[in-house]
Order: C-alpha cells, then structure tokens, then sequence
C-alpha cells in the first residue's frame, strides 16, 4: 500500500537535518496538505483522514512558529 503524498511531507518535515532546507520542506508539505485538505472536503467522505491531516498541519505551523521564535532571539542575540 502506498503512503499518501501529505504524510510523506510530514515525515520529511520531522526527518529533515539540514537547517537550511526546513523551512523549504515546511512550506512544501504545507502546500501537499493544505491540497489534501480541500480534497478531502470537497469530496466530503473520510473524516479520520481529515483529522489526521489537519492535526498534522497544525504540527508543523507549530513547529514553523517555533523555528521563526528561536531564529528571532539568535538575531536579538547577536
């Protein structure tokens, strides 16, 4: 069976080690769920799948929140 496309993107987001690319990889998988999302209610059927996306994109904006906090007191610090 394969994995769907969003939680592939979420794995990536939580695997990525490059600092560099995180953001990148946020905002890409972002995208692939938000597309999931709209999917999934214009098609009006799979509630768990709905939830599981949305609970994972709220992860990852959580994460991306964090990301963009710390960046700012690294700034403020130097």
């Amino acid at each position: 069976m394969k994995i769907p496309d969003w939680k592939e993107s979420y794995k990536e987001v939580l695997f990525e080690r490059d600092q560099s690319r995180v953001a990148t990889t946020i905002v890409s998988a972002q995208l692939v769920m938000r597309g999931r999302l709209r999917e999934l209610h214009r098609d009006g059927h799979d509630m768990e799948e709905r939830k599981a996306v949305d609970a994972a994109l709220c992860n990852i904006e959580a994460l991306h929140r964090c990301l963009n906090s710390t960046e700012k007191r690294v700034d403020l610090a130097a």
